[in-house]
């Protein structure tokens, strides 16, 4: 069990090496961050296969048992999770890589240091089974983003100012939260929380600290209306920082909604919380409709790709509340699809604007004749977002659809079509100018291999998550929802 605190620790370490003793000597820095993120996706893939061998896995830090202790709690989500972060951003910092030892690049450790210790965060809100632990790893994986976040420009720098002040308020309640939690249970450790939650189900402090918590995270991830932070954040910044943030900061939050929702609250939290429930249903419909009608308004790719991802909470946040286990099956898929197709289609766009200079219509001209490797990605990727059969896009959405009509939950199922409809609509404009307008230069000038691979390795993912959709639901999905029943 070693492989799940490895997981963490290596990039963890990682940066504190790069940043103490490769300054001024970037290609070593390089080699270090690639060398530790390899060996952490290693350790979730030893992971993953040890809890598909024996079941949840618990880790005990320091040999100190719980309550007294913190612990490591890894069941099938969380390990497929820990390889989700971990391939991730091995992928994105592969395809970036240039970026990082480009001539004049004196902040590159800097970034490679914080870019290893978000990554650590990432891994360990999804590893720990502690709430306060989670939120040390929460504000491990933030301060660290905000950095990242920074760096490109003073319009950046002002953005990740404003994610800083919306993140923090999200941050507080949060912990706010635990402390209603802490004082109703005398404990942090989720299953010791949960098993005195199933003893006083009707408790008004555990379910106002549960309220308090729910709301820190919609913030945390973005949920319409407090998603003011994210397009200027992820617009306005290096791609690169983008490129790592954009597929798993808000896919991490939404796991936390999920392992409260199961774990922590195993009742059935749509009956004992009704008004909630029906709250984050409807919130989470004005989201998928907001995002749609904001993204169709951007002529900028990336921060249309943005808004995208604004209407994608809504997915992951109505699918925890709908109150049943096929929303919920469909919400821990989307939460690895989304991831996917994210990465994709923000790999795909730094290869065309380390080619074009830019990411406005008119670099999109003639992208399928000059760049037709990148473009076939990019339309895999869209195809996805799309809800576009075999790929892990539609079996997501299927079933959150399924679930969405289980529940009555119609208005939820008309918004979760009616943003496939829109998502059409977003990407076949892109598609009109990069096959039917000419490029601004005639000729092949797509990016070489070293930039392909990672984005092709990440396009390959998504119909092999598709196509694997029954096994992961058999294997992963449904053990973990067994064990919150």
């Amino acid at each position: 069990m070693q492989a799940a605190i490895l997981t963490i620790l290596l990039p963890l370490l990682g940066s504190i090496l790069i940043v103490l003793g490769t300054w001024g000597r970037n290609r070593m820095g390089m080699t270090v961050a690639l060398l530790s993120l390899v060996a952490s996706a290693g350790m979730s893939v030893a992971v993953l296969v040890r809890v598909m061998e024996e079941g949840m896995l618990t880790y005990q830090l320091g040999g100190w048992p719980t309550p007294l202790g913190i612990n490591l709690t890894i069941d099938g989500f969380s390990a497929v999770m820990l390889c989700l972060v971990a391939f991730a951003s091995l992928l994105t910092l592969w395809s970036f890589r240039g970026d990082f030892l480009r001539k004049g690049q004196e902040k590159a450790p800097a970034m490679l240091g914080l870019y290893l210790l978000a990554v650590a965060g990432h891994m360990g809100i999804v590893a720990t089974g502690d709430i306060f632990n989670l939120y040390v790893f929460i504000e491990v994986a933030a301060l660290s983003g905000y950095a990242l976040l920074s760096f490109g420009g003073a319009r950046s720098a002002r953005a990740s100012l404003n994610y800083l002040l919306i993140g923090s308020v999200g941050a507080s309640l949060y912990l706010l939260g635990v402390a209603y939690l802490y004082i109703a249970t005398g404990s942090l450790n989720m299953l010791d929380v949960a098993d005195i939650v199933a003893k006083n189900p009707t408790s008004g402090i555990l379910f106002t600290g549960f309220v308090i918590l729910v709301f820190g995270v919609w913030i945390k991830m973005a949920l319409f209306p407090f998603h003011g932070w994210l397009p200027g954040a992820y617009g306005r910044t290096s791609l690169p920082s983008a490129s790592l943030l954009a597929p798993l900061t808000t896919k991490v939050m939404a796991y936390v909604l999920v392992r409260f929702i199961l774990t922590v609250f195993p009742e059935n939290t749509a009956e004992a919380i009704p008004a909630l429930s029906q709250l984050a249903v409807w919130g989470a419909t004005a989201a998928i409709v907001a995002g749609a009608a904001f993204a169709l308004a951007q002529t900028d790719l990336r921060r249309m790709l943005c808004y995208i991802l604004v209407a994608e909470v809504g997915y992951m946040v109505g699918g925890s509340f709908v109150g049943n286990d096929t929303a919920l099956t469909g919400t821990m898929l989307h939460v690895l699809a989304d991831a996917a197709m994210t990465l994709t289609l923000f790999l795909a766009l730094g290869n065309i604007v380390r080619r074009r200079g830019g990411q406005g219509p008119e670099q999109l001209d003639g992208l399928f004749s000059s760049m037709p490797v990148t473009m076939a990605a990019f339309v895999l990727g869209a195809l996805s977002m799309i809800g576009v059969p075999p790929l892990c896009g539609f079996y997501s959405k299927w079933y959150l659809v399924s679930g969405a009509f289980e529940a009555g939950q119609f208005q939820f199922a008309a918004a979760l079509l009616l943003s496939s409809l829109v998502n059409v609509v977003l990407f076949f404009r892109v598609f009109e100018r990069a096959f039917f307008r000419k490029p601004p230069e005639s000729g092949y000038d797509d990016v070489k291999w070293t930039r392909f691979a990672p984005l092709g390795l990440a396009a390959i993912a998504l119909p092999l998550l598709g196509l694997l959709t029954g096994e992961i639901v058999d294997y992963l999905i449904t053990p973990t929802l067994a064990f919150g029943a």
